[in-house]
């Protein structure tokens, strides 16, 4: 019996780096999904289907592939990384992950449009920040700045960024659509609340 046949050949480089990208396309999918919802929605829906079944195949094959080559162990971490890494992805809160960084990469902006809300002065919402709000817009709710970012066809439920005066928002109520209102669910700094 010859040793190259019961050597374990490795997986070729080329299939890791596919499913590396599939990977890395469903994460930057999933983390900029307000930019590109606002761009296109059916867009937006039909790439993020495209990237998960993309990893999935791209998964099973290198799965498949370790347990064709009789190397179980790889084949199982590779399954069992694969499960975990789509329940991670699959349970984030992009959007409000999202909103976190655009309010700490935007934080003079922010702070300057909570200023002038807090002091009553008009409210000039910066170019950048229009895409991010339905209409463009901010709704001051008394002490509450309001940036809806979602909302239904039916406005009866929305979720957007507040900006709640105070040390806690959280049970703050803010209307998010003419149907709904919503609560600070996760805190962005600042002051500002994603908002659900």
């Amino acid at each position: 019996m010859s040793t190259a046949s019961s050597e374990k050949k490795p997986l070729s480089r080329p299939a890791l780096t596919m499913v590396s990208l599939a990977w890395f396309v469903l994460v930057a999918l999933e983390y900029f999904w307000i930019p590109v919802f606002r761009v296109s929605e059916l867009f937006a829906w039909l790439a993020i289907t495209a990237a998960w079944l993309w990893v999935i195949s791209r998964s099973i094959t290198v799965v498949m592939t370790y347990l064709s080559l009789r190397d179980y162990g790889r084949g199982v971490a590779a399954l069992v990384l694969a499960l975990g890494a789509g329940a991670v992805v699959r349970t984030a809160d992009w959007e409000a992950l999202y909103a976190e960084g655009l309010v700490w990469s935007h934080r003079d902006a922010f702070a300057e449009l909570a200023a002038d809300h807090g002091h009553h002065w008009p409210l000039t919402v910066p170019g950048w920040m229009r895409y991010l709000s339905i209409d463009g817009q901010v709704r001051p709710q008394g002490y509450v700045l309001y940036l809806p970012v979602f909302e239904d066809w039916r406005a009866e439920s929305g979720r957007g960024i507040a900006h709640i005066p105070g040390s806690d928002g959280r049970g703050t109520t803010v209307q998010t659509a003419s149907g709904d209102l919503g609560s600070a669910t996760y805190d962005l700094g600042n002051g500002w609340w994603w908002v659900e």
